[in-house]
């Protein structure tokens, strides 16, 4: 008895009589093992003697997209991480954004896509300690970098204009990046100009410690006397 099989995108392979069997990480010997116990489980064979031969290695791949130097399709060299998969991409454009999205497609037991869709902070990985340093890619994943996103801050503020996003960034830290308000300004006149998922504008007031999200505008009003 003899078949031909391919290893699946879960790294699995199924076979007559036992069915599917998961091989990832497994060298050739190791997997005969594994199908000669599984006939022998089964009774369908009493000593099963199993010899593999691999046809055709099938390099896994990645792809890096958006706000990277040379966009493309890579292939895995051994193990990789999101930011050796940036590297091999000549790096981030000046107006990328410092949290990218890792896009995995990995599929349920019934064979169903599923997407799922990681936030990572690059200036964690940066700090992080090399054990602690971001998730190894697999085969199709996709690193997207994101245009940077900004916030705005205008009327009495001693430096107005746009500044890129921070974590955790909030009022307090968007006036101090900005220079501070001006002595006409007043801490208590602070409007936020923000779209919600509609696109639809939405008029905020503040207080120091609001959080501020990409694409708001800041407005710091004249005092009143």
């Amino acid at each position: 008895m003899s078949a031909e099989v391919t290893v699946n995108e879960n790294q699995q392979v199924t076979l007559p009589l036992i069915g599917t069997l998961k091989v990832g990480g497994l060298a050739p010997p190791a997997i005969e093992k594994l199908i000669a116990q599984r006939l022998k489980d089964g009774e369908y064979l009493l000593n099963p003697e199993v010899s593999i031969q691999v046809r055709q290695v099938r390099s896994q791949m990645m792809s890096v997209l958006g706000e990277v130097q040379r966009p493309g399709r890579f292939v895995i060299s051994a193990k990789m991480s999101v930011l050796d998969a940036l590297a091999m991409a000549g790096g981030l454009t000046p107006r990328a954004d410092q949290t990218v999205i890792l896009i995995r497609n990995n599929r349920d037991p019934k064979g169903e896509l599923l997407r799922q869709e990681i936030s990572v902070h690059l200036d964690q990985l940066t700090n992080a300690k090399p054990s602690q340093r971001d998730m190894e890619l697999m085969n199709d994943d996709v690193v997207f970098v994101p245009l940077q996103k900004s916030f705005y801050v205008l009327g009495e503020i001693r430096k107005p204009g746009a500044y890129p996003m921070e974590q955790d960034l909030n009022v307090m830290r968007a006036l101090a990046i900005s220079g501070g308000i001006t002595d006409r300004g007043s801490l208590r006149r602070i409007r936020i100009h923000r779209k919600d998922a509609n696109q639809s504008l939405q008029e905020i007031t503040p207080d120091l410690k609001t959080p501020i999200v990409g694409g708001d505008v800041i407005y710091v009003d004249e005092r009143l006397f």
